[in-house]
This record gives structure tokens, C-alpha cells and sequence, in this order.
């Protein structure tokens, strides 16, 4: 974009329009001492070609990410993503689905949401789902004051094994409403469910619990729903990565009564982290206080498929003290993309991507822990992220990584400062790691 600056004459003409004879005069209200005073620290002024081949030097001291192998995930992961999918996502019609403010005008954008509840309805066993929500973090904050909405309780326990960034977007969330947030410890790299039991009462209105953890851990979602639901208070499950769904049992099956996922890991490109695109989904007795829209089936006057809002909860469609969200806009783009991955995966190309996260995970914990270099932290079911503790220097192992083309994993101690998880690691695995690079892998650590 080129950027053509106003004239004298154009300036003069908006001073006098706004009634100023100056620029100084424009800013006179502020004090003179916050006024910045002299030049500023900038470089000369640069000719257009001269400003790109700077830009473009800059640009070289980063990465090729098309050439690195990453082993860190705590949230975004590296799949493979068919070529079909970016392919048909360069299709003109599919770049201007936006908010459908007119239904009958906005048939593909309703028929691309439809699709979308389908699948996520069908992969969690969920009754109700709401699409495109801006991401996992914000539809953590919603599903925490859907529950507030629907119980008319201020108190919301969150397990500290929530991924750290949706912890604080909730904490962001619930802020305005003075909402009191009881942390839930960890065992084992598990949610303590003794604590659990300890603390939660019938003055709670709901329980946030992620799985997969933040740790990689597979959760006791079947005891948690027990114990939760004894109390009359409200189950929310968080799922960061969406693949899980592909060999994990259901969260619907363990009554789960409001449903957060991120689904980054369909068909979308890690984009610098987003836009990405998140779901929220519930059972059919709490429909009323959902934060969004509903895609439904009919039939038109002449008898052909069609497709309706069935609910429009957002504040551009209803007065804003009855809205339920203030989220307006459609990551339809990135709904249509998952759409397409999973219409080519499939039930059965799912279950054997996940299965191969699963595997391969395990079987490079397997070789780190042979190699004599590392040792577990826990001891727990984990689906493609797990943490090992190094007995070498980790920036040792992150230089050695990197000079080798691999983005090293996540250094724990960054979110948890405690002195367990000094010199700890969080592996992920997917199924861009081939065997024979995991075994790389392995031998890099191991020299």
C-alpha cells in the first residue's frame, strides 16, 4: 500500500474546518512538559526500493519454517494439511463469507456453518454447537459466563493445568463481573480430584477442566463428571487440541455440559498463532444462553433445501443489555478450511491421524528415557505432548536443535516457575515427525 501524504494546502483547509489556525494550536490542551521535545530517534527517510531491500534483510535473519521441524505444540501444532485444502480455499467465493446479516443472501456461508456444527456434533457427541468463535482462549471466557448466566452463581473453579494463555483471557473475561476464581491443583501431571472434592460446593457454578492438559495428560473426565455433577454444578471441558477427538472418548459420554475446542489442528496453517477458529458446545436445555449463532436446516417455499439463523444471540442482532456475546464477526475461511479437511479425512483418517500422534509420542518418550539423558517428571496417560526433565542444560539442547533444522520444545519452567520443572521440556509429537526424524531427534539429545 502506498502511502501519499497530505499537502500544505490539504492541511491548512482541515485546520480551518476543525477551527485551528495550527498544529500547535490543535494540541494546546496538553501540557507542554508531556510533549515530546526535539527529533525523534529515527533513521533518515529511504527511497521505496531502498525500504524494501531493508526489509527484506531483516527478513532474512528469521527462520525457514518450511524447513524446520518443530517439536514444542502448548496449543498450535504442525499438521499435515492436503494440498485439496489450500487448493479450494484460493476460490474466490469462499474469501467474502463474512457475518450472514441477510440468511437468503448468505446461503453458502449458512450451508459452510451447517456442515461445520455437523461434524464438531458427530466428533463430540454434543448436542448443540456453536461455530466460529475467534479462538479457544475467548470461547473459554464464554462458556465461563454462559455458566454464570445459567446457574446465577459468582464462583468458577479452573484447574491449573488450563493452557496458562486461556487462564489469563478467562481471567479477562470475568473480571467486570467480580466472579471469585478457585485454582485446582495438580498431581502427577493430573487434576487433583481429591482437592476437588474438597473445595467444590453447591455456591460454584462451574468447574473448568482442560483434556488433553496443558501437560499433554488424558483426564479422569468420567470420575471429574461424577464429582462435579454430585454438587449440581456445571462441567466445562476444554479440548486445545482437537485432533484428541479423533481416538479419545467423546466428551458428550461424560455428560459434559459445556464444551470448548480449538480446531487449529483441521486444516489450519499455524499462521504466526491465528486467526484460528474455536466451536462452543452444550446440551439442548441450555440453548437460550449460548453466545452466538445457530445454523439451521429447512426447506424454501418451492420445496428446496435452505438454510436459517435459528438463533442470533450477538449484539448486532438484538438489543445489546440481551445479547449473550458481543463476538460479531465469522471466521468463516478458516470453518470452511476444517470443513474440507475433515470431509477428506474422514472417521477413519481422523482416528488414524490421532492414533499416530499417540504412537509417536510415546515411542520418542521411549527413546529419550533409553538414551539415559532424561527422566520423567509424572507418570501419566499422555496423547502427543509429554514432559521429560533433561540432566544436561536446556539452552545446551535448544542450540543443538536448532543448528539441526528442529524447533525445540517448550521450556515448562517459562509458565510454571517451580523448582521441579527447572531443566523440563513439553514434547509434542504429530504426524509430521516420521519415524526416521524422531530417531534424529533421539540421537541429537542423546550425543
Amino acid at each position: 500500500m502506498r502511502y501519499i501524504p497530505n499537502t500544505e494546502e490539504q492541511k491548512k483547509e482541515m485546520l480551518q474546518e476543525i477551527g485551528v489556525s495550527s498544529f500547535e494550536d490543535l494540541i494546546q490542551a496538553i501540557p507542554g512538559h508531556l510533549r515530546w521535545q526535539g527529533k525523534l530517534n529515527l533513521p533518515p527517510a529511504m527511497s521505496e526500493m531502498e525500504v524494501e531491500e531493508n526489509l527484506n534483510q531483516i527478513a532474512q535473519k528469521n527462520f525457514n519454517f518450511s524447513q524446520m521441524k518443530p517439536l514444542i505444540g502448548a496449543g498450535a501444532y504442525l499438521h499435515f494439511i492436503p494440498e485439496a485444502v489450500k487448493f479450494l480455499l484460493q476460490r474466490e467465493e469462499f474469501w467474502t463469507c463474512y457475518t450472514p446479516y441477510q440468511p437468503e443472501l448468505s446461503q453458502g456461508t449458512l450451508q459452510s456453518i451447517f456442515e461445520y456444527q455437523s461434524y464438531i456434533a458427530r466428533l463430540t457427541k454434543m448436542e448443540v454447537v456453536i461455530p466460529s468463535i475467534y479462538d479457544g482462549a475467548s470461547a473459554t471466557g464464554e462458556a465461563a459466563l454462559m455458566a454464570l448466566r445459567l446457574t446465577h452463581k459468582n464462583k468458577v473453579i479452573v484447574s491449573q493445568l488450563l493452557h496458562p494463555h486461556y487462564f489469563e483471557t478467562l481471567k479477562t473475561y470475568l473480571e467486570p463481573h467480580n466472579t471469585e476464581i478457585i485454582e485446582l491443583p495438580y498431581l502427577e501431571g493430573l487434576t487433583n480430584l481429591d482437592r476437588l472434592k474438597e473445595i467444590i460446593n453447591e455456591e460454584v457454578a462451574a468447574v473448568i477442566i482442560q483434556s488433553p492438559n496443558f501437560f499433554g495428560g488424558i483426564e479422569k473426565l468420567e470420575k471429574i463428571s461424577e464429582i462435579v455433577h454430585s454438587q449440581g454444578v456445571l462441567l466445562i471441558n476444554v479440548i486445545v487440541e482437537s485432533m484428541a477427538l479423533g481416538i479419545l472418548k467423546a466428551p458428550g459420554e461424560f455428560k459434559v455440559d459445556i464444551l470448548v475446542g480449538n480446531t487449529q489442528s483441521f486444516g489450519l496453517d499455524l499462521n504466526y498463532g491465528g486467526p484460528y477458529n474455536a466451536y462452543l458446545a452444550t446440551k439442548k436445555q441450555y440453548i437460550r444462553q449460548l453466545p452466538g449463532r445457530i445454523v439451521g436446516e429447512t426447506v424454501d417455499l418451492d420445496g428446496k433445501r435452505a438454510f436459517v439463523m435459528t438463533m442470533r444471540a450477538r449484539e448486532q442482532d438484538i438489543r445489546r443489555e440481551k445479547a449473550t456475546s458481543n463476538i460479531c464477526t465469522n471466521h468463516n475461511l478458516n470453518v470452511t478450511a476444517s470443513n474440507i479437511y475433515l470431509s477428506l479425512m474422514g472417521t477413519e483418517g481422523l482416528y488414524r491421524t490421532s492414533l499416530l500422534n499417540t504412537k509417536s509420542a510415546h515411542y520418542l518418550e521411549n527413546l529419550l528415557l533409553k538414551s539415559g539423558k532424561f527422566e520423567r517428571v509424572f507418570t501419566y496417560p499422555f496423547f502427543n505432548e509429554f514432559l521429560l526433565k533433561s540432566k544436561e542444560e536446556i539452552d545446551k539442547l535448544d542450540k543443538k536443535l536448532l543448528q539441526n533444522n528442529f524447533i525445540p520444545p517448550l521450556k515448562i519452567y517459562d509458565f510454571y516457575p517451580e523448582n521441579k520443572f527447572k531443566n523440563t521440556l513439553l514434547f509434542a509429537v504429530t504426524e509430521v515427525l516420521s519415524k526416521n526424524v524422531l530417531n534424529k531427534v533421539a540421537q541429537i539429545l542423546s550425543e
